[in-house]
């Protein structure tokens, strides 16, 4: 199995939900660097990648439907703020520093 095997098993919403997830983990991943709290930088790269190829996947059903660029994200928009439940609940729950920072500059 490969790894974009991961990606196209999912549903369009769920590509697009797979793809907000990443980018908020981008973005702690920042924080986390900045701070000098990051143990594993390579984690970088990995969810980067992850990203490209979510990106990628999105792109190539979007042209197979015949639709626009950015069409799909679009008609399933997630709002960063819901995956706060599902990803990092208890670390907004602890108060941290960035608990809430993080949301707020997430796209």
């Amino acid at each position: 199995m490969s790894k974009t095997d991961t990606f196209t098993g999912l549903d369009d919403a769920g590509l697009v939900r797979a793809l907000a997830e990443r980018e908020r983990e981008l973005t702690k991943l920042r924080f986390q660097l900045a701070a000098s709290k990051l143990q594993n930088t390579s984690t970088f790269g990995r969810v980067r990648k992850d990203i490209a190829r979510l990106q990628t996947e999105l792109r190539r059903r979007e042209l197979a439907q015949g639709l626009p660029k950015a069409s799909l994200a679009a008609k399933h928009h997630v709002d960063p703020r819901s995956l706060v439940g599902s990803t990092g609940a208890s670390e907004a729950a602890s108060g941290g520093f960035l608990a809430g920072v993080v949301d707020k500059l997430a796209p």
